[in-house]
């Protein structure tokens, strides 16, 4: 019996992809059966008829012109005929039992197939009715066939994937230890792990859309591989490719290259094209006692890789292990210091250069003095992004500076702001300009308290939602400052399409001023350029007295940098700060 699939399924993929069960009795069962129910074959074979007014009845209440297989059911009672031997009887059963089963997959109940198969009648030459004995039968089978068929579904669920029609993860374990048992002499046996990365800017929004993208996806792989290669849908746009028999090496890089060019084209779904790129893991077999899940291991090391470097393609290696090893125990200490409060805010102070007054403080990511071990605070940002946390930690920032801008204000009388920067993905999070508003609201301060950088150099791509949350980030009396200006490929855009109030210029064009002709024309530049914009100017990097004398005379308004001050501690940055 062939289970139903999706008719776009069948376009995209091969025939021999689509998965057919066939239930049915062979002569011996169906004997076994009767004799189990106390029918005697001959005389049922010659005795057994339809009765047309019952079998009417069940047209009547269940409407078989709704449903064909129960429409063709009614036609296979209809031509019944007796007279038939075993082999004749098996036959004509087996046919009901297709078209029963295929009726109930289609929405015919149960009760409704009943009520068919009770038109059948059995007397004997002596008058004497088994048709009770009969309907026993025939409702055993039914009964049997149609849990037969669960039981099939259900298995079919656990190992296929419903979209792609291809076997699924639970699967490939199996396989891969068939494959490296029954290896012969030299070949290798060789794992692909792919996953498929789709362009940002061809977010995939809707399930069936997502759907058909994993079956076009499925098709494409199934066309650019050898047929001897077995294909599994392990996860949403994951695949792995089974080799079984692996002449070198070589062919792994050979066959990622094709794949790589094979997906070089954008794929339509709907009206849409979408670019998705393959990133892929793979390990083969070295030694004849490497184990299956050894070997799957491998290669998905591998494929985490790829995908947290970018790389297209990467290969198991012993090294590579070793990096992941140290990879996952750097994540986990970013993890255990995110939990246990080791993470910590230090204040980098910002003058005003008309008065030599601190004016604010930019916050920085520091580790506490209490760990110890030390991690790059962008890398620690990355590594939470990588685990999910990156909205955690953004509603720690924001709530954190809140806390310690009201301490600054209400305890110790300290009128400074306080910027925070945040990430490109949070201007992607409608719910950011009221989780600002909500802090400032507990904290008691106000939108001016608080300053907003956007990093020049992050990658933010322009769009409605990333403009609306700017927009209403502006709207709500937030002051918005681009950071690290000069440093990106958009910065001009950047200042005519955002409302920017502040522009920081980078510390790399800063820093040298003093002794680069070159540096100093790209600062003056800017400072030019963001006076006759109306944009406020702060210069990053100031750390000698020649810089800040020239700094000066470019009509910048603030600096901060080490020549001022070092990022300190809340408590010493208090301190600093009313001191200056």
């Amino acid at each position: 019996m062939m289970m139903m699939e999706d008719a776009s399924a069948r376009e995209e993929l091969p025939e021999e992809e689509i998965q057919e069960v066939e239930i049915a009795y062979t002569e011996h069962a169906v004997l076994e059966k009767l004799h189990a129910y106390g029918l005697k074959p001959k005389a049922l074979f010659s005795n057994l008829k339809v009765n047309v007014k019952t079998l009417g009845q069940a047209e009547i209440s269940e409407n078989p012109q709704l449903n064909p297989f129960l429409s063709q059911l009614s036609s296979a009672l209809k031509n019944w005929q007796s007279g038939h031997d075993l082999k004749t009887f098996t036959a004509k059963i087996n046919q009901l039992i297709f078209l029963w089963l295929n009726a109930v997959q289609d929405g015919a109940s149960a009760q409704g197939v009943l009520n068919f198969l009770s038109c059948f009648e059995f007397k004997t030459k002596l008058g004497i009715s088994n048709s009770a004995k009969l309907h026993c039968f025939l409702f055993d089978m039914f009964a049997e066939t149609n849990h037969q068929h669960q039981q099939f579904q259900l298995n079919y669920t656990r190992n296929f994937d419903a979209i792609t029609q291809l076997p699924n993860a639970n699967q490939i374990l199996a396989s891969i230890e068939n494959a490296v048992k029954n290896k012969e002499g030299s070949p290798l046996v060789g794992l692909f792990s792919i996953h498929f990365q789709v362009a940002k800017h061809n977010p995939i929004f809707s399930q069936q859309l997502a759907s058909e993208l994993s079956r076009k996806v499925a098709f494409r792989l199934k066309k650019n591989i050898s047929p001897d290669y077995q294909l599994y849908h392990t996860g949403n746009l994951q695949f792995d490719i089974l080799i079984p028999s692996l002449s070198n090496d070589m062919q792994l890089n050979l066959l990622a290259a094709k794949l790589q060019r094979a997906f070089e084209q954008m794929v339509s779904i709907g009206n849409q094209s979408v670019l998705v790129t393959p990133f892929t893991g793979c390990a083969f077999t070295k030694k004849s006692s490497q184990k299956a899940h050894e070997l799957y291991g491998c290669s998905k090391m591998a494929l985490e890789s790829a995908f947290s470097s970018q790389q297209q393609f990467v290969m198991y290696s012993q090294e590579l292990e070793k990096q992941l090893a140290a990879q996952h125990d750097m994540e986990l200490k970013v993890l255990e210091a995110f939990a246990g409060d080791s993470l910590t805010l230090f204040f980098q102070p910002i003058v005003n250069l008309s008065n030599s007054k601190c004016v604010g403080a930019e916050l920085l990511l520091r580790w506490s003095d209490e760990t110890d071990y030390y991690i790059s605070p962008g890398l620690t940002i990355e590594i939470l992004s990588k685990l999910g946390k990156s909205k955690l930690f953004t509603r720690w920032l924001i709530n954190s500076a809140c806390r310690y801008s009201s301490e600054l204000l209400h305890e110790h009388h300290l009128k400074v702001y306080l910027t925070i920067n945040l990430r490109a993905e949070d201007l992607y999070d409608i719910e950011l300009p009221h989780l600002l508003l909500q802090a400032l609201a507990l904290w008691k301060i106000q939108p001016k308290d608080i300053i907003l950088e956007v990093t020049e150099n992050g990658i933010l791509e322009e769009n409605e939602t990333t403009s609306a949350v700017i927009n209403q980030l502006a709207e709500s009396g937030f002051r918005l400052a681009l950071d690290d200006f000069g440093t990106g490929f958009s910065s001009l855009s950047r200042l005519r399409n955002m409302p920017i109030d502040l522009i920081k210029i980078d510390q790399s064009f800063v820093r040298d001023i003093s002794h680069s002709q070159h540096d100093f024309e790209i600062v003056k530049s800017i400072a030019m350029l963001a006076n006759s914009l109306g944009k406020e100017v702060l210069a990053e990097g100031v750390e000698d007295k020649e810089c800040l004398a020239l700094i000066k005379k470019m009509k910048i308004h603030k600096c901060q940098g080490y020549f001022f001050a070092k990022p300190m501690p809340f408590d010493k940055f208090v301190t600093w700060a009313k001191q200056h």
